[in-house]
């Protein structure tokens, strides 16, 4: 997929998760196409602002905002200060998910509302404060990229694969009721990337779950995370994109 062909110069993107991995491939690859880029965090603005000094190394402009997405209040001042930096935001990239090992029986309350809020509810408390803006400008994208999305159930995922569900169903409504206004949602599953596990990356590991073979690569997490951003992907909306090397398979 060629970024070149995808021109976001005018655009505004909020992009989580960006301090490092996918995030941070996906919000410097929006900034070498042209957009602004606010660049979120957890806590602290040390990974945030290194990544925000390598966009405007790219000739963009950047900006940090910090918060927990998974606390609907601090989800609402995430996107009031990247509103605040360049106004209303034209493109969402969410990049924040955290897997709990836990089968049913260990899942304490505890971990299954963090895992909820962070892997699902999110989504929620950031979209519903961006929708307004979208639907007057008439423009919005949308895009959440997250574990890999199928129908296996894995063993000790017992919240991440709830979270995962209610996730695919509620971008699914996003898009239905969003589509009039010229917003679209979409997700992009991703499976076994170049940043996992030393063991997930061992040769016999990735040839027995990885058709190709090999790990994703960020850049091509990045590419098509782009590609859902673009006007040419304007009639795509409500779907999954797997970008796993045909793990779901």
């Amino acid at each position: 997929m060629n970024n070149a062909i995808q021109d976001f110069t005018g655009r505004t993107a909020l992009v989580t998760g960006a301090g490092a991995d996918v995030g941070r491939a996906v919000a410097l690859a929006l900034s070498a196409a042209g957009a602004r880029v606010v660049i979120h965090a957890l806590d602290g603005e040390g990974d945030a602002e290194a990544v925000a000094a390598e966009a405007r190394a790219l000739g963009g402009e950047a900006a940090v905002a910090v918060g927990d997405v998974a606390n609907a209040g601090s989800a609402e001042s995430i996107v009031t200060q990247a509103r605040d930096k360049f106004g209303p935001i034209d493109m969402l990239v969410h990049c924040v998910w955290i897997k709990p090992h836990s089968s049913v029986a260990e899942t304490s309350v505890e971990e299954w509302h963090l895992t909820m809020d962070t892997n699902c509810s999110s989504f929620l408390y950031l979209v519903r404060h961006l929708l307004p803006d979208m639907t007057v400008r008439k423009f919005g994208r949308i895009i959440t990229a997250t574990v890999a999305l199928d129908d296996r159930t894995y063993l000790k995922h017992a919240a991440v694969g709830a979270a995962r569900a209610a996730l695919r169903e509620l971008v699914k409504s996003v898009a239905v009721e969003t589509g009039p206004s010229g917003i679209t949602a979409n997700l992009v599953s991703i499976a076994i990337n170049e940043t996992a596990k030393p063991e997930l990356l061992e040769p016999a590991t990735l040839q027995r779950f990885v058709p190709v073979h090999r790990p994703g690569k960020l850049a091509e997490i990045a590419s098509a995370c782009l590609y859902l951003a673009s006007d040419q992907a304007a009639y795509i909306t409500g779907q999954t994109l797997h970008v796993d090397g045909g793990f779901t398979l």
